[in-house]
């Protein structure tokens, strides 16, 4: 085990933790909320991080082993280090509840111990969404964009971090496949964040909601989640983002360099259009016809945002779908065991 560039790795990830930081730092002196909480993170995550990059070692080696156990040690100190601002500011005194929140965040699972989230401060509900967009792609994938690698080992930490059958890179260089993947990240976050902005969503609420989205997580600002904006083209377009999202993103490189015969003949995004529409669309006859009152415009849009939700796994929710008929639930049980694409 080579223990000292273990250690490397693991202090530029804390690093990269207090320098995505200064965005809720920055949105709490917005709305003139105390931002200590986060600038005493900072100092910390530099303070334990410094001795162990200040000199990179002189074996940089990275196998398999080096791999999963930066990957494992690594989500338990961003959530350990990302759980302080909630004890800090008093948003989630209990340490253990603090630490359950983050892991949930940065894990994308969504689960939460928050019975209300609304009158929280902004810039912390920031970072509880924030933690969902670094986890999406995981913070691995973004140490491997940002930092050049000498020798081509450090395939083992994408191997480690990235779920799939296959773990392959885009590109020869790992380096460039990882700035590719966050790239592609990036402009649809982008992208979605603009949508909703053309929908009357704000800036602030535009942001976490695509964070939420784009890391398939869930977490919301509203105590409603989604159903609280009463706003059905934001709806459409988180739920066409949330499909999105669970493409696998080979997909999209495959868009830019147009090798478009090869999407054609991709099987699992062909067989997850396929589950999805046919989800929605027996959804929508079901509960159009069986409760009363629900438009057909309601009942479609109703359906393929939860299909969308539970596919995904992101969690979002506009209907409360405990109330729908038994054929509806049941296919949404489907789905849940279903999920989106590999990788």
């Amino acid at each position: 085990m080579n223990y000292r560039m273990l250690g490397y790795l693991l202090g530029i990830i804390l690093l990269i933790e207090a320098a995505l930081m200064a965005l809720p730092t920055v949105v709490s002196a917005i709305y003139g909320e105390a931002v200590w909480p986060f600038l005493v993170t900072m100092a910390a995550l530099i303070v334990i991080a410094a001795p162990f990059v200040i000199f990179k070692p002189k074996d940089t080696g990275i196998y398999a082993r080096e791999g999963f156990v930066c990957v494992g040690a690594a989500w338990i100190l961003m959530s350990a280090f990302g759980a302080l601002p909630f004890v800090i500011s008093g948003a989630i005194p209990n340490y253990i509840d603090a630490f359950f929140e983050t892991v949930s965040g940065f894990t994308t699972t969504g689960s939460s111990i928050l019975r209300a989230v609304e009158g929280l401060p902004m810039g912390i509900l920031f970072w509880r969404s924030f933690t969902h967009w670094v986890g999406g792609m995981g913070v691995l994938v973004f140490m491997l964009a940002i930092m050049p690698s000498d020798n081509g080992r450090a395939m083992y930490l994408l191997r480690a971090e990235v779920p799939g059958p296959t773990k392959d890179k885009l590109v020869p260089k790992m380096r460039q496949s990882a700035l590719i993947l966050y790239g592609i990240y990036v402009i649809l976050t982008v992208i979605m964040v603009v949508a909703l902005l053309f929908t009357g969503m704000d800036l602030y609420d535009s942001l976490v909601n695509s964070f939420a989205t784009a890391g398939t997580g869930g977490f919301s600002v509203k105590n409603a989640s989604i159903a609280g904006y009463n706003n059905p083209a934001a709806e459409w377009i988180i739920a066409v983002f949330m499909v999105m999202f669970g493409v696998n993103f080979n997909i999209y490189f495959l868009i830019l360099v147009k090798k478009l015969k090869n999407i054609v003949r991709n099987e699992e995004l062909r067989i997850y259009f396929i589950i999805c529409t046919a989800a929605a669309a027996v959804i929508s006859i079901n509960t159009i016809s069986s409760i009363a009152g629900l438009g057909i415009a309601d009942g479609i849009r109703n359906a393929f945002f939860q299909v969308a939700t539970i596919i995904s796994t992101t969690g979002f929710s506009t209907a409360d779908y405990a109330l729908w008929p038994s054929l509806s639930k049941t296919v949404l049980v489907l789905l849940m065991i279903t999920g989106a694409c590999a990788g």
